[in-house]
């Protein structure tokens, strides 16, 4: 995503790190520029006091913590060889799975919650000795507990890169003790940011030692001696300071960010009861994250490359869904015939809401969205 001002075009998503720059800083000018320093710990201890979750490993990515769900599942439960996955997702989420198992089955997407469908129906035709690869699409969350009321017997791992802070039945999406692991990512256009930057979340210490080994060259206590193939996939003291300043300054963040979602709801009201657009559906017992504002066109004629360009033709810059896995080359040998993936991907915009975005720049924005539904109207 595109997160600066170009051409006087309403960037996407701007990170907000003038006020969180202290520690970074400090960690700067005390040498600790590295995977090591006070704030590598700071930061761990305070995601895992918030989100009450016990073992947090941070990392240099998103991506990487998410590669580090599926060596977490080998590990642990090395005779589950099928992945069932969402259909729409960011392409890192398909690629890091695909890394490790070539055997997984893409779910049919629900057209109201723009995630996975997760009737009891679907959940109960999953094969056993499988394992079902979460991904909250746009921060709507998925009510994981739930599913696993459905099937005990299944295994269930968390991509929560958009779902950050989101919430299902009484804990933090990601965060349950009825899941193996879960992913954050801390990339520029996330409400937390360390520029890149991520995180690996679980509630045992089994994965979590052996993730720890796996994420830093499989290092063993005799010095460069290793006993397994293994990364660097260790975040910086630097962007942990970023991040350390940002966990204090929390509840602020998270009310500015409410605050622009409320504003884009109440001004797109009438739209919602003209019944031109749509919001996702929520589950039940979940609260979504107010990550990036999304919303469905109904019936939208144009192509993703038209509806960008009159967008880009008014100073604003937005996103389309994202693609069914058929659409990349790489995964161009998967047979898709779940219709709502097509027609998610072509309706469904992501609009600017980084946590500075003035009421008057959204005010401009619903009023280009009106003008593109007339034009609509008129075809």
């Amino acid at each position: 995503m595109i997160i600066i001002v170009m051409n006087n075009i309403i960037p996407i998503y701007i990170p907000n790190i003038d006020k969180y720059k202290k520690s970074a800083i400090k960690a700067i000018n005390d040498g600790w520029i590295s995977n090591h320093g006070e704030y590598i710990k700071k930061s761990n201890q305070k995601l895992s006091e918030i989100l009450n979750v016990p073992y947090v490993i941070l990392m240099s990515n998103g991506t990487c913590a998410t590669h580090c769900l599926f060596l977490s599942l080998k590990f642990k439960y090395p005779n589950i060889k099928k992945i069932y996955v969402s259909n729409n997702c960011f392409v890192a989420a398909w690629n890091c799975m695909f890394k490790e198992y070539k055997d997984f089955e893409i779910m049919r997407m629900d057209i109201d919650t723009w995630n996975i469908d997760t009737s009891k129906e679907e959940i109960l035709k999953i094969d056993k000795n499988s394992c079902v690869f979460i991904i909250h699409n746009v921060g709507n969350i998925i009510n994981v507990p739930r599913l696993k009321k459905i099937r005990p017997d299944l295994i269930f791992i968390e991509d929560n890169c958009e779902g950050f802070l989101g919430k299902y039945e009484n804990s933090y999406s990601g965060c349950s003790k009825d899941i193996l692991c879960s992913s954050v990512s801390f990339y520029g256009n996330k409400t937390l940011t360390t520029g890149e930057g991520g995180a690996f979340f679980t509630h045992h210490k089994y994965i979590y030692d052996y993730i720890k080994s796996v994420y830093s060259q499989g290092m063993t206590e005799i010095k460069y001696l290793h006993d397994k193939i293994a990364y660097n996939y260790r975040m910086t003291n630097i962007q942990a300071a970023f991040l350390y300043d940002q966990l204090n300054d929390l509840e602020n963040i998270l009310k500015k960010k409410k605050e622009i979602f409320d504003n884009y709801k109440r001004l797109l009201r009438d739209l919602i009861k003209k019944k031109k657009i749509i919001f996702f559906k929520q589950e039940e017992y979940t609260l979504n994250t107010n990550w990036i504002f999304t919303l469905r066109i109904l019936n939208n004629p144009f192509s993703i490359e038209e509806t960008n360009k009159f967008f880009k033709d008014n100073k604003i810059d937005i996103r389309p869904f994202f693609y069914p896995i058929d659409r990349h080359k790489h995964f161009d040998f998967i047979k898709n015939t779940d219709l709502n993936s097509y027609i998610l991907n072509k309706e469904i915009i992501f609009i600017p809401s980084y946590p500075e975005l003035k009421i008057e720049k959204q005010i401009y924005i619903v009023k280009i969205i009106n003008k593109f539904i007339n034009l609509i109207c008129i075809i």
